[in-house]
């Protein structure tokens, strides 16, 4: 009679944890940053630090790819469209070399270092305000400061929005890398 008692008490927790863990997973989505920065090219390039990765595109391949089609394919979000719950929070993972930005935006549109904005379709996009302060001439911009809707995430780190609570679609982009794109739709 114990062992019965035992035996179905372990069942209730088992289910119980699964139920919660189930719960759980449903009110997440996970988003990873992604680029593949060769450290030693860019932060030649740039300044040392920029990319602390181990990843295999040089500056050069980066600028002509970008030149070529406005943007870097291995510089992206994964899962770039998702449809959600209200009350998901989205939990983010650089998986990258470089910093990233992941910022809540009305319309896509230009980030803070203007070389990166100057092949974007169609070529008079916008400065996503939300972003923060544009960069003029060559120089960069100001990214805004950190909030759960302007999330800075530095290479191998992680963060979470806030609860997307209203029903709609929800633009992410990189102010950084301002291709690096998504859109949720919430229902």
């Amino acid at each position: 009679m114990h062992s019965r008692r035992l035996y179905a008490c372990l069942v209730a927790a088992v289910l119980a944890v699964a139920s919660v863990a189930a719960l759980i997973a449903s009110d997440s989505l996970n988003i990873r940053l992604r680029d593949d920065c060769d450290p030693a090219t860019f932060n030649a390039a740039v300044r040392p630090g920029t990319c602390v990765g181990e990843g295999d595109t040089t500056f050069d391949d980066f600028l002509a790819e970008f030149q070529e089609t406005g943007r870097v394919e291995k510089w992206r979000f994964n899962n770039d469209h998702a449809g959600v719950d209200r009350g998901t929070v989205i939990g983010l993972t650089n998986r990258g070399g470089e910093t990233h930005t992941f910022t809540k935006v009305a319309e896509f549109g230009g980030g803070i270092i203007p070389v990166l904005n100057t092949r974007l379709a169609p070529s008079e996009l916008p400065f996503a305000p939300e972003c923060g302060t544009p960069g003029v001439g060559g120089a960069p911009g100001q990214l805004a400061p950190p909030t759960d809707a302007n999330l800075i995430v530095p290479a191998g780190g992680s963060g979470e929005t806030g609860h997307l609570t209203k029903r709609g679609t929800v633009r992410f982009q990189c102010c950084i890398h301002p291709w690096m794109r998504a859109e949720v739709t919430v229902k």
